[in-house]
């Protein structure tokens, strides 16, 4: 199962690894912190998918964040071919009692979109065009803890989803979700 997101992720975090070391010289000064989330568990249905993600958290002062992420997600069906495919969200996050330089409890603001391409199932004759267009928006509690340079994070909140389906059975749905989760990270740059 690993084997099927290697190269992605693996291209994904040595970019933002190289682009994290030098991003805090940018910022002047500022923090930046390379992420990285994995699921190679647990899976609920059409819910929580098997992932694997990578971000960069760039301060922009000590009690204010951007953030940009992507993941790349495989539903396990039990049908014949997966769903899969990636998603990609920009936080701004807000830390009003940080104590040193973004960490602590946040409150995050986001936006999300994403794309999965939806598997035939047993169907055969469907075509291999089956798309799911996906864009939401929420915010986030959370909180970042510190150690060093090492950074471990957990977060949830309610995001508004529109997914727009294109192919053999197009449609739109609109949802509320909980969009949580946990992220290790390396912190790049103190102020």
């Amino acid at each position: 199962m690993l084997r099927l997101f290697r190269r992605p992720i693996l291209f994904l975090c040595k970019l933002l690894l190289v682009n994290g070391c030098f991003v805090s010289r940018i910022a002047f000064g500022q923090t930046s912190t390379v992420k990285l989330s994995v699921n190679p568990v647990l899976q609920v249905e059409e819910l929580i998918p098997l992932s694997a993600g990578v971000g960069v958290e760039i301060g922009i002062s000590p009690h204010s964040a951007l953030q940009v992420s992507g993941s790349y997600r495989y539903f396990r069906n039990q049908d014949a071919e997966p769903d899969k495919g990636p998603k990609f969200y920009l936080d701004y996050r807000y830390y009003p009692w940080s104590t040193s330089t973004n960490d602590g409890l946040f409150l995050s603001p986001f936006v999300g979109i994403g794309s999965l391409r939806v598997g035939r199932g047993d169907d055969f004759n469907l075509p291999d065009t089956n798309r799911k267009r996906e864009q939401e928006a929420g915010v986030l509690l959370g909180y970042q803890a510190l150690w060093s340079r090492f950074t471990l994070e957990g977060f949830a909140g309610p995001a508004y989803c529109r997914v727009a389906s294109v192919g053999s059975y197009p449609g739109v749905q609109r949802f509320v979700w909980l969009r949580a989760g946990f992220t290790a990270g390396l912190r790049f740059g103190q102020r």
